[in-house]
């Protein structure tokens, strides 16, 4: 009995091993003979291709020559220019055409062609003559049809232009609608630009002009999305394959592009999977019924003997097994319990260890692959980072402070997962293993952006606080004198004739208005004024500043160029102050430009903020100046020392904004200037507007 049921084994196995391997040579067949019929398709799509680029290659040649040729003989006869015109109506053939012959004023002299000339709009005509003389044809897509123009110049003067004017339709039918493959004709070719307009469709007719990025309800009767043509628009080369039809049976597709003046062109041939393959499958389905008979009929003898050996053998097997198995069982659900209780236990435990931290932990393997973050660190990436590599999250990050302690790494970094405005504290340690060698790593991130601004905030303040006093000191002990001083002085510019001596007193003059100026911003700095908040135009205050400026010596060598935000928002500042910061970073600018040169002004809406730009081609600032640049009596000129960029800082602050520098030196320095705004309803659609390059 039990040599029978091997032998009974035995055959289903190799029956079952049968069965797998048709089913297996029947998709390699099929897959194989898809590709060799998709590298036809391929090679079809190539030659279409190529044959339409030098359909339109040998018109352009004719269309030049045609043109060269007209620009010696004037063309003064419609007879003269008909004769012209053979060559490139012989080789366009009976595709619908029209070919135009305009005079410099872009005025029509001579037509023909089978294309009705009403179609056409006269804007081509007054563009093809602005183009000048050119040795190229220009080639111009239109919706319906294809543009061809040709200069007619002689000695360098525009005499006209020579257009030629194709039917998209034509061109794609005359190539395209011959081609047909499968029993039943269902493989057809299509085309499409790298815009996204069919331009050709033998099955959708009413498709043709549409464009696939702007799609209705009614691009979506036989297709569920058009990924896949998406796809085709944004590669490049040739490409053949097969895709899940939306809808329908699998497609195999293949398609080559072409070149058409600016435009590109994709030429793609398809057909359905079931025809190319149906006579490998009409072939073997009469092995596959075989091999289902037997199978079956094997199947029931063997049922058949299992039944009767089974029911002698299940009574002798029953009882044995059925105490063993009440054993085991009842001893494995209580190792099962015990365990399950254990984990709970540790489980709990690590979760509260791990909220416990109050930040970020992340375990890494030894090349630096992300293992395992808890929710802490999810929360400040934005997204789960399990499986991703250190270098993808923090490729961008800044070190601004890091030491090492105990074999323990720590570093302070900024624009850390693209947040420019926060600083994370980052604590590194190594996981060893027995043998001593580094299997991983822990870090700790922590969010220390609070505790290093009321650092920043402490410093500034104390700085205030000691300029507060120090200017109250300088003021009072120097003005009055420098007041006696500076009116002697000018006393003496009045009386003195002497030439030398008149030049010395006007030295004296100029140093003692810098002084004087001095004092003032001290004073100004350590008394600033109270914010006086109304509605503002900022493009209006931009505009006042340089009405300010405009008479100053400085600002007579540069070049400004404005590039202002149209219907910029009204925001509740102070516009005063605003306007004195603007005059600080001009005149600033062009104490940077010496010998001339250029400041860009730009506003921008970004988000809910107004952001205004102030970019020179000045000397620059060094890169261990720019931590300084906003501090009390820094300089960043060879001018002496200012507190403008300081009190701007000052006012940018109190109006809840920020002020940030970027400079290298011999290349320029740019300013940039964000403050707040509330959107109003007129405001809504200025908030979702792009940002300006």
């Amino acid at each position: 009995m039990k040599r029978y049921l091997v032998i009974v084994g035995i055959l289903t196995v190799i029956i079952l091993s049968l069965v797998a391997l048709n089913v297996f040579f029947q998709q390699s067949l099929q897959k194989e003979m898809a590709e060799h019929f998709n590298n036809q398709q391929l090679l079809l799509a190539k030659t279409e291709a190529s044959r339409i680029e030098s359909y339109l290659s040998v018109i352009k040649e004719d269309l030049l020559h045609v043109a060269q040729i007209a620009a010696v003989m004037n063309v003064p006869k419609e007879a003269d220019f008909r004769l012209l015109t053979d060559a490139v109506c012989r080789h366009i053939g009976d595709i619908k055409r029209r070919v135009v012959f305009l005079d410099s004023q872009g005025s029509v002299r001579f037509t023909r062609g089978t294309m009705a000339i009403q179609e056409l709009d006269d804007k081509y005509f007054k563009q093809a003559v602005k183009s000048g003389c050119q040795s190229e044809v220009l080639i111009e897509q239109g919706a319906k049809r294809l543009r061809l123009t040709a200069p007619v110049c002689h000695a360098e003067s525009l005499r006209g232009s020579l257009m030629v004017f194709i039917d998209l339709q034509d061109i794609a039918t005359m190539f395209l609608s011959p081609i047909k493959s499968g029993s039943q004709g269902q493989g057809y070719a299509w085309m499409i630009d790298d815009k996204g307009n069919l331009l050709y469709h033998p099955t959708q007719p009413d498709m043709v002009g549409r464009n696939l990025f702007k799609t209705d309800s009614s691009c979506f009767t036989c297709h569920k999305s058009f990924d896949v043509e998406k796809k085709i628009i944004e590669g490049s080369g040739d490409f053949h394959g097969r895709y899940i039809a939306p809808l329908g049976e699998d497609k195999i597709l293949a398609f080559s592009t072409t070149s058409v003046g600016d435009a590109k062109w994709i030429v793609a041939v398809s057909a359905p999977y079931s025809e190319v393959t149906l006579q490998m499958r009409k072939s073997l389905k009469f092995y596959s019924l075989l091999i289902m008979f037997i199978i079956l009929t094997m199947g029931f003898s063997s049922v058949i003997l299992i039944i009767f050996f089974r029911k002698k053998m299940k009574a002798e097997e029953l009882e044995r097994h059925k105490n063993v198995l009440e054993d085991y069982a009842e001893e494995l659900e209580q190792k099962v319990e015990a365990r399950t209780q254990e984990l709970s236990a540790e489980k709990e435990k690590l979760n509260t260890i791990v909220n416990a931290v109050g930040g970020g932990i992340v375990l890494l393997d030894a090349q630096k692959n992300i293992q395992w973050t808890n929710q802490t660190m999810k929360d400040m990436a934005g997204r789960d980072i399990t499986g991703m590599a250190c270098e993808e999250i923090c490729s961008d990050f800044t070190v601004v402070a890091s030491y090492e302690e105990n074999g323990l790494q720590t570093e302070i970094l900024s624009n850390l997962f693209g947040v420019s405005d926060r600083f994370f504290q980052l604590t590194t340690a190594p996981v060893k293993g027995e043998d001593d060698k580094v299997h991983g790593y822990i870090k700790l991130v922590q969010d220390v952006t609070e505790m290093r601004r009321a650092e920043e905030q402490m410093m500034h303040a104390e700085k205030l606080a000691s300029l507060g006093r120090l200017t109250s000191g300088i003021a009072l002990e120097i003005g009055n004198p420098l007041t006696s001083v500076f009116s002697l002085v000018n006393m003496l510019r009045e009386m003195e004739h002497d030439e030398f001596k008149k030049e010395t007193i006007e030295t004296v003059y100029f140093h003692m208005k810098r002084i004087a100026d001095i004092l003032k911003q001290l004073s100004g700095f350590s008394k600033m004024p109270p914010l006086e908040l109304k509605l503002s135009k900022v493009n209006s205050l931009i505009e006042d500043s340089l009405s300010l400026i405009q008479y100053d010596k400085r600002v007579q060598d540069i070049t400004i160029m404005k590039d202002l935000w149209p219907d910029m928002p009204e925001i509740t500042t102070d516009g005063n102050q605003l306007r004195q910061v603007f005059v600080n970073l001009i005149l600033n600018a062009a104490d940077a430009m010496p010998n001339g040169g250029t400041l860009r002004i730009r506003s921008m809406v970004k988000n809910t903020s107004i952001v205004i730009d102030f970019q020179d081609t000045g000397t620059g600032i060094a890169a261990t100046d720019l931590s300084k640049i906003f501090d009390p009596l820094s300089t960043t000129n060879n001018k002496g020392t200012s507190l403008s960029l300081a009190v701007s800082y000052r006012i940018i602050k109190k109006l809840n904004g920020t002020m940030a520098v970027e400079s290298e030196l011999n290349k320029g320095t740019r300013f940039l200037i964000t403050l707040p705004y509330f959107a109003s309803r007129d405001d809504a659609v200025a908030e979702n507007r792009p940002e300006k390059p």
